[in-house]
């Protein structure tokens, strides 16, 4: 019964069918074949350039294929038609099943309706609709805008949604205003309110693009105040653009016949067709390989398994480039930027679409996102609303406009992540970073409640630490996108952030850096830091910083973006920079807290090091990368701090920690006791000390040894090189307090 219902619908649709005509423009035969139907409602027998380079192309690309042997041994042959109604479309695909060989699948320029498409899966015939690239089109857009400065209340036409969030993308990359969108479904209904100033772009047909300019609302007087755009979807070249308006268009081939042998034309079509293509191709290879024995049956393989249905995933352009082995012909595919220019020519001559009233002034490069000047009398950049956004440091407003049918929806821009790929990296780096942090935090913490910590103040420590945490946490302003609301008050805090950062981790080495090496000489290691000094010096030197980073509260506009203000702003940090290089040969030799002087210098070093990398690029690079030269300061200059200072400080206090359990558990020598063991053993603090050997006699003395005996002399420190003195026999140290084995100092 249901074979007797399919006879009956082939029957029916091939009568109705027969009285449709029928279109056949070119073919050439294969062992198995693709067929391309171009949706043409023109009646004239003569196709467009945008159709002829599309079929141009996919003459090429199928020769190419075989060329490649990606069907080997079969080869791939191409049947070209156009419809237009129901009605050729059911005549075409009937023809199409007809025809001798395989046809493995169908690319249509438009999408069928339920009843072709039923036809063709009754007949066993795949489809492919051809693949729109239209990101390359907005990019050129968006591209054309930036380089001209058009960059404040722009305007956008478009009939698709998915456009709006494209442009959107893209503009919110360069720091552009998008204030309305209008979706449309009939540009003569199109009404919009834009000033002589504002630009406007416009997405849509040629057909529609002329039936905007024509519409009595909008005459040409207002489009030529405008800075106007249009860009055709369908790549056809409109009649009529107003003069000084601009157009986007793919290069085009002018000869409208067809023939094998072709060489490539590098246009942006081309992925177009040959996506699709390349698609039909790889399926049918995969198939064989996994059903098909022999070379002898592959035809008939194919022939008797309807189910060639594998559907191959979407191939990017620069994937078909390598594919068809061509990637390095990348620097060809572009699309060109025309000018309307007066003429007294009302419409094209000849055959050539590049000739008046349309003069070409830029070429764009869809894979490297650049432009190339092709007329020299053509300016690049303009000045006009460029400097209205630097000035008044409006980004944009907070939402903008969707009109459709009459209805507004407001699209919001709340407070929202950027998404470049290197803020992510930053932030990963920035997150793994605070990670540790906060591990050697619970470390010293848990230390310090159980009296572990053992060398000097931990307070030093614990605000370094917590200042490189803040550090790490210094990229998270910058990964928030900027609008008009929250514009002045981000700058404020990465300002903020960043100096008074820096001024803080600077602050706290410099403090300590200076009391260090006016305590680290010869005997002088055992000699006391004053708190209050240090902590005096290093709020002296973080206020300056505070007061000098104070003054943009007034004034932020785009300080990470536009000047040099945020150079001046960071000079105070570098000149604390470079008091720690000079401070840094006179600490390395300090063995307090954990050698913290030979890691000091060493951070000191790579500091600086990263320092000669990011400051001169915020400062000669462009606006792009100078936010990202700050993060890669942030990042770089707290990762080093963590991985000199803290990492190799925690690994000795766990080795310090267990060494001290092992030495416990051992009995006591009081004969050949070495100096520094015997302070190790003592409770009295060794910080208020500056006579080792008057230190080294009393503590003998302590020790029981006999008035009798011949002098022992003391083993010297084995961890500090220190030089022996004379004994002071008129030096009296009060150190009669009982031993205390709950706490331990070390140097």
């Amino acid at each position: 019964m249901f074979h007797i219902k399919i006879a009956i619908f082939l029957i029916i649709n091939a009568v109705i069918a027969s009285t449709a005509k029928s279109s056949h423009i070119f073919s050439f035969h294969g062992n198995v074949s693709v067929a391309v139907i171009l949706h043409d409602c023109d009646e004239s027998s003569t196709l467009s350039y945008t159709q002829t380079t599309l079929l141009h192309s996919a003459i090429w690309t199928v020769e190419r294929i075989n060329f490649l042997e990606t069907v080997h041994p079969l080869k791939m042959g191409l049947s070209l038609y156009r419809a237009c109604t129901d009605l050729d479309y059911l005549k075409t695909i009937f023809e199409i099943f007809q025809n001798v060989g395989i046809t493995v699948g169908v690319v249509t320029d438009h999408p069928f309706s339920d009843k072709v498409r039923k036809f063709s899966e009754v007949l066993g015939l795949r489809t492919k609709v051809r693949k729109r690239f239209d990101t390359y089109l907005v990019r050129s857009a968006v591209q054309f805008f930036d380089l001209l400065g058009w960059k404040d209340n722009i305007t956008l036409i478009t009939p698709q949604e998915h456009i709006i969030d494209m442009f959107y993308f893209y503009t919110k990359k360069k720091r552009m205003c998008l204030t309305e969108c209008y979706i449309y479904e009939d540009a003569n209904a199109i009404v919009f309110n834009s000033t002589s100033e504002d630009p406007v772009v416009f997405f849509g047909t040629a057909f529609d693009i002329e039936q905007l300019v024509t519409n009595e609302t909008h005459r040409e007087e207002h489009f030529i105040a405008n800075n106007v755009l249009f860009v055709p979807l369908d790549g056809d070249l409109p009649n009529g653009i107003p003069e000084g308006t601009f157009l986007v268009l793919p290069p085009h081939i002018t000869p409208p016949e067809f023939k094998t042998n072709v060489n490539v034309f590098p246009t942006p079509l081309l992925f177009e067709i040959a996506d699709p293509l390349i698609s039909f191709a790889i399926e049918t290879r995969q198939f064989m390989a996994s059903n098909c024995n022999d070379t002898i049956y592959k035809i008939n393989c194919l022939r008797n398994k309807p189910s060639l249905i594998m559907l191959f995933p979407f191939i990017t352009p620069a994937e078909i480039l390598k594919f068809l082995k061509i990637d390095q012909l990348d620097s060809l595919f572009s699309y060109d930027i025309y000018k309307a220019e007066k003429s007294n020519d009302t419409g094209l001559l000849n055959s050539n679409i590049y000739l008046k009233p349309y003069k070409k002034v830029l070429n764009y490069n869809v894979f490297y996102d650049n432009f190339t000047v092709i007329d020299d009398s053509f300016e690049p950049v303009s000045n006009n609303s460029l400097e209205k956004v630097t000035a008044s440091g409006d980004i944009c407003p907070q939402e903008f406009v969707i009109k459709r049918n009459s209805k507004i929806i407001y699209k919001s821009a709340l407070i929202s992540f950027r998404n470049e790929a290197w803020i992510y990296a930053f932030l990963s780096l920035s997150l793994l970073g605070v990670i540790f942090c906060i591990a050697i935090l619970i470390f010293l913490l848990m230390s310090l409640l159980r009296r572990r910590i053992l060398e000097g103040n931990p307070v030093l420590t614990l605000l370094l630490l917590c200042t490189v945490m803040l550090i790490f946490c210094a990229i998270l302003p910058f990964s928030i996108e900027s609008n008009h609301s929250i514009h002045k008050v981000l700058c404020i805090v990465k300002t903020l952030w960043v100096t008074m950062g820096y001024s803080a981790m600077f602050s706290l080495l410099l403090s300590r850096c200076i009391v260090l090496s006016s305590a680290a000489k010869e005997i002088g290691f055992m000699s006391h830091i004053a708190g209050p000094v240090q902590s005096f010096l290093c709020l002296f030197i973080f206020g300056v910083q505070a007061a000098l980073s104070l003054h943009i509260l007034a004034r932020c506009n785009d300080i990470f973006t536009q000047g040099y203000d945020f150079i001046y702003l960071m000079s105070y940090n570098t000149m604390l920079l470079i008091l720690l290089i000079c401070l840094a040969p006179l600490v390395y030799k300090s063995q307090r807290n954990y050698r913290e002087g030979k890691y000091f210098t060493i951070a000191i070093i790579l500091i600086t090091i990263v320092w000669c990398i990011w400051l001169p690029g915020f400062a000669l690079l462009c606006t792009e990368w100078k936010e990202m030269m700050v993060c890669l300061g942030l990042v770089g200059t707290g990762g080093i701090l963590l991985g000199t200072i803290f990492i190799p400080r925690t690994y000795l206090m766990t080795i310090a920690a267990e060494r001290d359990k092992i030495t416990s558990a051992l009995p006591s020598l009081n004969a050949g006791a070495s100096a520094m063991d015997i302070y190790r053993a003592h409770s009295q603090p060794i910080y208020d000390c500056v006579n080792v050997a008057a230190i080294n006699a009393a503590n003998v003395a302590r020790a029981g040894a006999a008035p009798s005996a011949p002098s022992t002399n003391l083993q010297q420190p084995d961890l500090y090189s220190c030089p022996a003195l004379p004994e002071d026999l008129d030096f009296d140290l009060c150190c009669d307090s009982p031993a205390n084995t709950d706490k331990v100092t070390r140097f």
